[in-house]
C-alpha cells in the first residue's frame, strides 16, 4: 500500500506542475565555468590594429582571454571578482624580440615587472642549444618571470661573426637540426663582416646560406638575421629569410625594401644598440620610414645587451620614439610591440592581442597612449597569464 500512495503523490506533483508552471522559480544565470576576473571600465586596446573600445569589459579565465569587448556587448556574470580600472587603458603586454643576456631570473623578473611580459634571447653566446632549452624550459613554471623565448647559438663560418661555426652545407643543416632537436624558437645567422672598429670578416657562401635557410624551414623554424650593413641586408632578402634582426646604419635601395614587403620579411630596427655604436640613428630612421612606406611590418627590440652602454631594461621607449619619427602612428606601434612581436617570435596564436583563448598578458597605462605614448613609460599594472605581477595603481 505504501508504493500505492507513494505513486499517487508523485502524479499530484506533476499535475500541480503541470497547472501551476509559473510558480517554479528561474535559476539565476550561471556564472560561465572558469571566469576568474572580469575587468570593467576600461579603454580595450587589442593589439590587432582595430580602433580602441572605450568602456570595454575583459573577462578572464585559467590564465587566458575568455571574452573582450564592449560593456553592451560582454556582460559580467554575477558574482565574478571585479577590477574597475576607472578609465585608464588596457593594452597586451609588450614583446620584446630581440635582447641578450635573458638567460637570467633577475632580468626577467624586472621585464615582467615593467610590462615586457615576453623577450626573446637573441644568442646564447656559445651554450648548447640543448642546455639553452633546459633553462627556458625551468623559466616558463615562473609566474614571477617574463616568459623566454630563444634562438640558440648565432651562426656563422669560422673566423665571423657570431659563435656556431659551420664551413659547408653540411655542416650547416646540422646545426640547425641541433637547434630544432632542442624545440628552440628560430634559427639566427650572421651576414655581418666586422664591428667595433674590426673589419674583413669572413661570410658565407651562397650554398651554405641557402642550405641554411632550406634547412630551417624544412623544420618549420624562422631565420632570423643579424645584419646592419645594406649591402648584406640586400643579400638576406635575396636569400629569403623570415626577418632581420636589424635595420640597415646606410641607405637601403627602394628594390630592397619592396623585394622584402613583397616576402613578408620581419624587419626589428634596434635604434638602441646603433646609437649605442655611435651610428647615424637617422639614417636608421630614414630607412625604417622608406620601409614602412613600402607596406613593411616592424617588431619590437631594442639589442639589449648587445653594445656598449645603457639599453631601457623595461619597455624601450627610444625603440617607439624612433619608430615614431619615422611616420608609424601610435596604433602601428602597439601593434608592432604586440602583435608582431610575437609572430617573430612565432608565438601569435597564444600572445600578443587580447583576444579570447589567448594568454592573458595585459598592461594598463593611466591616459589615453593613443594620443601621448609617452603613457606608456609607466605601465601601473602588469598581468600575466592572469596573474598581477606588479600594482603601483
Amino acid at each position: 500500500m505504501s508504493g500505492v500512495r507513494s505513486g499517487a503523490r508523485r502524479l499530484l506533483v506533476l499535475a500541480l506542475v503541470s497547472v501551476f508552471p509559473a510558480r517554479i522559480p528561474a535559476r539565476p544565470p550561471a556564472i560561465p565555468p572558469g571566469i576568474d576576473l572580469a575587468i570593467r571600465n576600461c579603454i580595450l586596446i587589442d593589439g590587432t590594429g582595430s580602433p580602441p573600445v572605450r568602456d570595454a569589459v575583459l573577462l578572464i579565465g585559467e590564465g587566458r582571454v575568455l571574452a573582450a569587448g564592449p560593456a553592451a556587448a560582454v556582460g559580467i556574470p554575477p558574482g565574478s571578482r571585479v577590477l574597475d580600472l576607472d578609465g585608464a587603458a588596457v593594452l597586451p603586454g609588450f614583446v620584446n624580440a630581440h635582447v641578450h643576456y635573458a638567460l637570467d631570473e633577475e632580468r626577467l623578473a624586472r621585464w615582467l615587472e615593467s610590462g615586457v611580459t615576453s623577450v626573446r634571447d637573441m644568442s646564447s653566446f656559445g651554450m648548447p642549444p640543448a642546455e639553452v632549452a633546459r633553462w627556458r624550459a625551468r623559466t616558463r613554471e615562473r609566474p614571477d618571470l617574463a616568459r623566454l623565448y630563444a634562438v640558440g647559438p648565432m651562426i656563422t663560418v669560422p673566423g665571423g661573426y657570431g659563435s656556431s661555426f659551420v664551413s659547408t652545407p653540411a655542416e650547416a643543416r646540422a646545426a640547425v637540426d641541433r637547434i630544432a632537436d632542442a624545440g628552440l624558437d628560430a634559427v639566427k645567422a650572421s651576414l655581418e663582416d666586422g664591428y667595433a672598429g674590426v673589419s674583413g670578416l669572413p661570410q658565407f657562401d651562397d650554398a651554405t646560406l641557402d642550405a641554411l635557410v632550406a634547412a630551417a624551414k624544412a623544420r618549420g623554424l624562422r631565420v632570423t638575421m643579424h645584419v646592419t650593413e645594406a649591402r648584406f641586408l640586400r643579400r638576406a632578402v635575396l636569400a629569403g629569410v623570415d626577418e632581420l634582426a636589424h635595420i640597415a646604419w646606410d641607405r637601403v635601395d627602394p628594390d630592397t625594401w619592396r623585394r622584402a614587403v613583397s616576402a613578408g620579411i620581419l624587419l626589428i630596427p634596434t635604434f638602441s644598440v646603433f646609437r649605442s655604436y655611435g651610428a647615424p640613428v637617422q639614417s636608421c630612421v630614414a630607412n625604417l620610414r622608406a620601409f614602412r612606406l613600402a607596406g613593411g611590418r616592424v617588431a619590437l627590440g631594442n639589442d639589449y645587451g648587445g653594445g656598449p652602454g645603457e639599453f631601457e631594461g623595461g619597455i624601450p621607449m627610444f625603440e617607439i620614439e624612433c619608430m615614431l619619427a619615422a611616420g608609424m602612428t601610435p596604433m602601428e606601434v602597439i601593434t608592432a610591440c604586440t602583435r608582431t612581436s610575437a609572430e617573430a617570435c612565432a608565438a601569435d596564436r597564444e600572445i600578443g592581442t587580447l583576444e579570447p583563448g589567448k594568454l592573458a598578458d595585459l598592461i594598463v597605462v593611466r591616459g589615453d597612449p593613443l594620443s601621448d605614448p609617452g603613457v606608456l613609460r609607466d605601465p601601473v599594472l602588469v598581468m600575466k597569464e592572469g596573474r598581477i605581477a606588479a600594482d603601483r595603481r
